[in-house]
């Protein structure tokens, strides 16, 4: 196993490799086309160093002790007193109401006795969403009723996404999700429940209204689990795929760049020209990077180490993609000092070609010929905006984005323009791209969305506004706001398509949805002082996923994502627009979820 970059570099070595001077591009097809002066080749030179035992910490038994998961967790104590800073008291009623409503919500479809739960009065609507006002339901006939939605009420899950109090009485609004088999056919419901209550000790449910509800019905399931049937028998997939954070946290020094939250990425390609896709898999620091090549029978064999690609720095994104016109796909890997370029030799290696230093703590890649000289460039999304050497905080911790729902302090991202011959050059600012660069970027992806000829570049931002860029032969303009798409939430990713079938492009993008979000920032004590606009900003983030559809020729955007049932995605990370189930109409995928403990009172 290797570690990939010489960490020699000095900021003086870096300067002193820019030479990058272009011309404007116009947005009229009339107007000659972009002239650039020459762009300076700015990779420099990387090798890869064995790394030695010296380098590793001693195992148990070699002078340093095991440490069991048990010390490794937080001490009970601290742990209560966290949990009791943060418990809804006096100062906000409507969560303390909130946690005692989904309590009895639990209560209700678990086989209890719905006597003690519901208030003698109790109205409720058809559970399936059918039309019709609300009409008296005893507590006997209750488990009839909820026996209209599922025979197994017991798997319905709520989250709580409103409350609202007035006087004796308060409103929730719960989302609810079950599945189950009937027959042949896999179902799965969900909706949003608005529910009225008495404020009382516990809570009495007066009226159940059904505001939303939705059924999805299927043969069978689109996906099979195939993990470790096609990945299983390589020996590291077990000793390292298969351990949780908490085991490599317990292993890895802070020195290795051990990243707690995941965000390490793939990259699919055939990189051995066999027609078979293949995997490259990118890892925290201190743990190999992998490459998994598939084999006819669907299974895959890891072979990083002797493709030459086991490296061992915290690598954030990756691109399987030809940058040099040879057939074959090369390897960028987006690591934590650095962009990192390899050849493919089209013989089962790759050979480091040079890094870029010009985009630290970078968080994503995506790859266009943006000038149309046929020739991939690289654009990389970067987070923060690097270390504080007087702090010695690295990453995030170093730097928080201020404010937090419009944030402009994070990392620099960069275009990285390919001459050819793996020479690369930095020509952010000199295209247009400069404006609002520095946005806390998470993602970016590109597409022609005016059908001019030239890819254009959306950019997903986590605090705050995206940025939008048209290109224009070669120079871009921001153009987020007029386009409608400016999206001020939790930018986390981006998906191009035509969701609706009119030729258009549309824009997906993956956000955070929070119900505390949405449950909070619409009570009336929620920051007091603030102007509205803060606060409707500060709403908006908790709102989820936005569909933006597309009007065609470089036209404004709509925001369709309630009506499209396109907004709850759950903590979004990546999502894709495709049809999976090959009916014509693309669907949405969205990979969701975060460091969290078990609770079972949550959806």
């Amino acid at each position: 196993m290797f570690s990939l970059l010489q960490k020699l570099l000095s900021l003086a070595c870096a300067c002193a490799s820019c030479g990058l001077v272009a011309g404007c591009g116009e947005k009229e097809s009339d107007r000659p086309e972009v002239k650039r002066r020459e762009v300076r080749d700015e990779l420099v030179p990387l090798r890869l160093r064995q790394l030695e035992r010296v380098d590793r910490l001693p195992e148990a038994g070699e002078g340093r002790p095991a440490v069991s998961p048990k010390a490794f967790a937080a001490e009970p104590a601290s742990l209560g007193r966290a949990l009791a800073a943060v418990a809804p008291g006096a100062d906000w009623p409507s969560e303390a109401l909130s946690q005692a409503a989904l309590g009895q919500l639990k209560k209700l479809v678990s086989g209890a006795d719905a006597g003690e739960v519901l208030a003698e009065e109790f109205r409720a609507t058809a559970l399936r969403g059918e039309d019709g006002a609300p009409v008296p339901v005893s507590a006997d006939h209750f488990p009839a009723l909820l026996r209209t939605l599922t025979d197994e009420p017991e798997k319905i899950h709520f989250k709580m996404i409103g409350v609202e109090v007035s006087g004796e009485t308060f409103v929730t609004r719960s989302h609810f999700e079950t599945d189950a088999r009937e027959g042949d056919a896999v179902v799965e419901r969900s909706g949003v429940w608005s529910c009225e209550w008495q404020v009382a000790e516990p809570p009495r449910l007066r009226l159940l209204r059904v505001e939303e509800f939705e059924e999805v019905r299927g043969t069978k399931p689109f996906f099979e689990e195939r993990t470790a049937a096609a990945l299983g028998r390589n020996p590291r997939f077990g000793a390292q795929v298969l351990r949780g954070i908490e085991y490599w946290a317990q292993r890895i020094t802070y020195f290795g760049d051990m990243s707690m939250t995941g965000h390490h990425g793939i990259a699919i390609g055939d990189v051995n020209g066999d027609g078979l896709e293949d995997v490259y898999v990118c890892d925290a620091g201190s743990l190999p990077n992998q490459l998994y090549l598939q084999q006819p029978d669907g299974s895959a064999v890891e072979a990083a180490a002797d493709w030459g690609v086991d490296w061992l720095e915290d690598s954030r994104s990756a691109l399987l993609v030809d940058l040099d016109n040879d057939g074959d796909e090369d390897l960028v890997v987006a690591t934590i000092a650095m962009i990192a370029f390899a050849e493919n030799t089209g013989a089962g290696k790759f050979i480091l070609r040079g890094g870029h230093p010009g985009a630290q703590y970078p968080f994503s890649l995506s790859a266009a010929d943006y000038d149309n000289d046929g020739d991939l460039d690289i654009y990389a999304c970067v987070y923060g905006a690097g270390d504080d050497a007087l702090s010695g905080k690295r990453g995030f911790e170093a730097r928080s984005p201020i404010p937090f729902n419009d944030a402009n302090n994070g990392g620099r991202n960069v275009l990285l323009e390919n001459t050819g011959q793996f020479r690369f050059g930095d020509v952010t600012d000199e295209v247009g791209l400069k404006a609002h660069n520095t946005r806390w970027s998470f993602a970016a992806a590109w597409e022609d969305y005016d059908r001019d000829g030239d890819p254009d570049l959306y950019v997903a931002n986590d605090f705050g506004r995206n940025c939008f860029y048209r290109n224009d032969r070669g120079h871009f303009t921001e153009i987020a706001e007029e386009s409608g798409v400016e999206d001020m939430a939790a930018g986390m990713s981006v998906a191009w398509g035509d969701y609706n079938r009119d030729g258009a492009a549309d824009l997906y993008v993956g956000n955070m949805f929070s119900s505390a979000g949405s449950r909070v920032a619409y009570q009336r004590q929620f920051a007091t002082g603030q102007k509205e606009d803060a606060i409707t900003g500060l709403q908006r983030m908790a709102r989820g996923n936005s569909l933006f559809a597309g009007s065609g020729e470089g036209g404004a955007f709509t925001d369709v994502s309630l009506e499209a049932g396109a907004a709850l995605g759950g903590w979004a990370w990546s999502s894709a627009l495709a049809d999976f189930n090959n009916d014509g109409w693309e669907d949405i995928a969205v990979a969701n979820g975060y460091l969290t403990n078990t609770r079972e009172d949550d959806l």
